[in-house]
């Protein structure tokens, strides 16, 4: 059974434009987002439930900024035949939430530069405000930017839930083995419908 509701932030990472739309940065790229946009498609009915049982829902966004730009990230973009700012370019149309994803009111959002949502941004001190000790990571990618996430809330002594049916990814090799290496050493790993029903909530299965 999960910790309480009203202990858990659900943090969502990155479910923008480039990461899910089919005219995002990632499709044109070529890569395959269709894990992405079916977690795109599920997310709402999981958050709304979430947060009538008392969760604190976190949006995360990356938004990427020329004088944040690092030697060595654009390094590692060049390897990756890609300009370090095609993919969610600050103040673009791909950094923005994809189709059907719209935070409610009082929802915080938080900006990030780098692959981890806490990395230069506040949300260990808002977790730490809203007095919650549990975080479920949902989002994508679940080898990059979920991972790294997952990563620095365990070391920060989180407790810490990946959604298991709520990760996406555009590399399902490396997604895949990230997962597994998650679940073994950072996180547990719980279906949607474990969490809403261990949170006292009608869970819901796919029709």
């Amino acid at each position: 059974m999960p910790p309480s509701a009203s202990r858990t932030a659900i943090i969502v990472v990155d479910m923008q434009n480039d990461f899910c739309s089919p005219n995002g940065a990632m499709a044109a790229l070529g890569s395959d987002i269709s894990a992405n946009v079916s977690v795109a498609s599920r997310l709402p009915r999981f958050l709304d439930s979430a947060r009538a049982l008392g969760c604190l829902i976190v949006w995360v966004r990356q938004s990427n900024r020329e004088e944040l730009v690092s030697a060595a990230r654009r390094r590692q973009a060049q390897t990756m035949n890609r300009d370090v700012l095609t993919v969610c370019k600050a103040g673009t149309w791909g950094t923005e939430l994809v189709d059907g994803l719209i935070p409610a009111p009082g929802d915080p959002i938080i900006e990030k530069s780098r692959y981890s949502a806490f990395v230069g941004t506040p949300l260990h001190n808002l977790l730490r405000a809203q007095e919650r000790d549990h975080v479920v990571v949902c989002g994508t990618a679940a080898n990059v930017c979920v991972d790294s996430t997952i990563r620095d809330a365990y070391m920060a002594d989180y407790s810490v839930t990946m959604s298991s049916d709520l990760v996406g990814w555009t590399r399902k090799d490396l997604a895949l083995s990230a997962i597994a290496n998650l679940e073994f050493y950072f996180c547990e790993v719980m279906h949607s419908d474990e969490l809403v029903s261990g949170w006292g909530g009608l869970a819901w299965q796919d029709e």
